[in-house]
């Protein structure tokens, strides 16, 4: 019995240690120089979440915040000195987030973000390069539209594709299809941002929720007079899904100059989404 209570009373030293430890440790640490000056750094860097809603039609998502991580700057900075360059942050989630989202369609980006993002479905393959080498030209991100099928017939094209920055985004219908494309990416790059995209007749919600992939919704989907179709509904969030044709070909520097006129970024739609 003796026994046991001077283990017990050994184990009880030890966490007291630990806990006198770490104590001396934390208040050590609040009055180091570099400490304070994270913590000043996050009182004046700290940023909210913009937050999203809902509509009938699905969901508008906000603009996730950011907040200094002090215990791993300071993991980061404690042998070196304070550099904002070793700074962590954390991430500020809105209560309106693709996480929480997978059932519902996603129909804009936050308009904070001053962003659209424009979409190519590919037809047959005719006018891709060079309507890529247009968006490299003007240095905007585009995203490609393919179902499993096309993917898994152009590999390698579509392959390459990737490697130059573009993403490439989900518009099949059916769970064997999304399966070769899921299959096809993840043999393309450790990149897990895959994105769905629902528009005219192809509804894919359930099928791209059920592989745990947001889904996008837009009614702006332009075949012919590109140009002034996008003009016309131009807002920021919007997503805009052009065919693959010599029309797009012929207006694409066009659009893109026009969107820019307006003080509009072009971006992914994963990073719209972010």
């Amino acid at each position: 019995m003796k026994k046991y209570f001077e283990y017990i009373g050994l184990i009880a030293l030890t966490l007291f240690s630990f806990y006198y430890t770490d104590k001396v440790t934390k208040i050590m640490n609040s009055k180091d120089p570099v400490m304070i000056s994270i913590k000043e750094y996050k009182d004046k860097t700290k940023e909210s979440c913009k937050e999203g809603y809902y509509t009938n039609d699905g969901v508008i998502l906000g603009v996730n915040g950011k907040i200094v991580d002090v215990n791993e700057s300071y993991s980061n900075m404690v042998s070196k000195g304070y550099d904002e360059e070793l700074m962590v942050f954390e991430e500020v989630l809105c209560k309106v987030n693709k996480e929480d989202n997978l059932g519902n369609y996603i129909i804009k980006g936050n308009e904070v973000k001053n962003s659209v993002s424009l979409f190519i479905e590919i037809k047959d393959l005719n006018y891709i390069d060079d309507i890529i080498s247009i968006s490299k030209n003007q240095n905007i991100k585009l995203n490609i539209l393919v179902n499993g099928r096309i993917l898994e017939n152009n590999k390698e094209k579509f392959e390459n594709i990737y490697k130059e920055g573009i993403d490439i985004i989900y518009n099949g219908n059916t769970l064997e299809d999304i399966e070769k494309y899921i299959n096809i990416m993840k043999s393309i790059s450790n990149d897990k941002r895959l994105l769905c995209v629902s528009y005219n007749n192809i509804d894919n919600l359930d099928i791209c929720k059920s592989k745990k992939i947001n889904t996008i919704k837009t009614n702006y989907v332009f075949d012919k007079s590109i140009y002034n179709n996008t003009k016309t509904n131009l807002e920021k969030g919007a997503f805009y899904i052009y065919k693959e044709n010599s029309q797009l070909l012929n207006e694409f520097n066009t659009i893109i100059n026009h969107i820019k006129g307006k003080n509009i970024d072009i971006i992914s739609a994963i990073e719209m989404i972010k």
